[in-house]
């Protein structure tokens, strides 16, 4: 009996072992991904697209709409 014991204790310091080697593999356990910065966002007044606030031109309109202004 005493053998069994000691057999299912062994196998449960590899299994821990094992699973602290794969940790350290993958880095600190965290699996969550960082989060990417949150951008605002407008409207295009010519399309009515929305894209980031960033991209469109002082009138309010996207590269597009600003090529086909008359």
């Amino acid at each position: 009996m005493s053998l069994l014991i000691r057999v299912f204790f062994l196998a449960a310091v590899v299994w821990l072992l094992y699973r602290t080697y794969i940790r350290w593999q993958t880095g600190n356990g965290s699996r969550t991904p960082p989060q990417d910065a949150l951008q605002t966002v407008a409207r295009c007044e010519g399309c009515g697209v929305y894209l980031p606030v960033q991209t469109l031109s002082p009138l309010g309109r996207c590269g597009a709409c600003e090529q086909k202004r008359p």
